[in-house]
C-alpha cells in the first residue's frame, strides 16, 4: 500500500475516532450518556422490584448498593456486575451475572448471584438465581 494513501486512511479513522470519542465524552458530561440495557425497573412476578441505575441497585426496599461493571468482553446480552458498598447484602451477592433476553423476550434479564469473581467468570458455584421482567 503506498504511503501517502495509508496516511490519508490514518487521518481519515483517526479523526473518526477522535470525532466519536469527543462526543461520547460530551455527552458523559452532559449526563446523557446511553444506558446499558439492564438499567431500569424490574419485578420479577412475586411482588418484589429491582432498580438498576447507572450506579446502584436497590432490590425491594432495601437500601440501594453501588456497582460497578466489570464486564470484559460483550454481545450486549451479557454483563458482569461488581458490587463495591461495603457491609452486608440482603439479597444481592458480590458479584452478578446478567443475561439480557432475546427475540421476544428483550424485557427480560436472568440475574445469576456469586461470591467471587472467579465463579462468575467460571459460571460455577452459583447463590442463586432470578428472571425479572422490565417494568413497563
Amino acid at each position: 500500500m503506498p504511503k501517502a494513501l495509508l496516511l490519508l486512511l490514518l487521518i481519515v479513522f483517526g479523526t473518526s475516532i477522535a470525532s466519536i470519542t469527543t462526543s461520547r465524552t460530551a455527552l458523559a458530561n452532559r449526563g446523557s450518556v446511553v444506558a446499558e440495557p439492564y438499567a431500569g425497573d424490574w419485578s420479577n412476578g412475586r411482588g418484589e422490584t429491582l432498580k438498576i441505575t447507572g450506579s446502584t441497585i436497590r432490590f425491594a426496599n432495601d437500601k440501594a448498593v453501588s456497582y460497578r461493571d466489570v464486564t470484559r468482553a460483550t454481545d450486549g446480552k451479557e454483563f458482569n456486575l461488581e458490587i463495591t458498598t461495603e457491609g452486608k447484602l440482603n439479597y444481592l451477592t458480590k458479584f452478578l451475572h446478567i443475561s439480557m433476553g432475546e427475540g421476544n423476550k428483550q424485557d427480560e434479564m436472568k440475574m445469576t448471584l456469586y461470591d467471587s469473581r472467579k465463579d462468575m467468570e467460571d459460571g460455577e458455584n452459583s447463590q442463586g438465581e432470578a428472571t425479572w421482567y422490565r417494568d413497563k
